[in-house]
């Protein structure tokens, strides 16, 4: 996976040899991004190098080859924890919760690029099916410090935590299922949203 500016320095090397003819050289990736130093571009092209993006030579300053053409269509990735399954136990964003792995999106294939303190959560369970979210299906949360009615939300209800759309009524705010199997949660102290469901990301067999 590439940082956002290795993505930006790739994407000017597909660019320029796309509009040239020719890679560029290190004084033009300096004076475009506009880096201090030519060790500065150097590190970039060794991070690109290793990473499997570009091949490099020996001698020549405009010798830089694409390995990948089509990864400049791949947009930004970015790294977001996966704290488990809900409603077994999202994280409470204000503990020392540790995650169990990492995922990788693509921003791009998104449609948006995850805020500071989004993570993904795993699916279990059928409340949400009739809003197309299944068993297994990765959501990713973001904060949100005023969520809406009628978005679905990670919350801590009553001490238990859930993924489910938010309802306000009578000026009370409960959550309901997308399921018709399953009751409106109302609580009976504590409703706590923890974040907003913003995409869905699921991983065919």
């Amino acid at each position: 996976m590439l940082t956002g500016r290795q993505q930006s320095i790739f994407d000017f090397i597909v660019g320029f040899r796309r509009d040239q003819g020719c890679s560029p050289s290190i004084p033009e990736i300096q004076r475009h991004f506009d880096i201090r130093s030519p060790n500065g571009v150097a590190g970039h092209l060794q991070a690109l190098e290793a990473k499997g993006y570009i091949r490099r030579a020996d001698r020549g300053s405009r010798q830089i080859d694409v390995v990948d053409p089509h990864a400049a269509a791949r947009g930004e990735i970015v790294d977001l924890p996966l704290y488990g399954t809900i409603p077994a136990g999202p994280p409470d964003l204000r503990s020392e919760s540790t995650p169990e792995a990492m995922v990788s999106v693509n921003a791009e294939a998104l449609g948006f690029l995850p805020k500071a303190g989004a993570f993904v959560l795993r699916v279990r369970g059928d409340s949400m099916q009739d809003a197309g979210i299944l068993e297994g299906d990765l959501v990713v949360i973001e904060p949100a410090p005023a969520p809406r009615d009628n978005q679905i939300v990670a919350a801590l209800i009553d001490g238990e935590c859930t993924l489910k759309r938010l309802v306000r009524q009578k000026g009370k705010w409960f959550l309901k299922a997308e399921n018709t199997a399953y009751p409106e949660l109302h609580p009976r102290a504590d409703l706590a949203v923890q974040g907003v469901a913003r995409a869905m990301i699921r991983r065919l067999a």
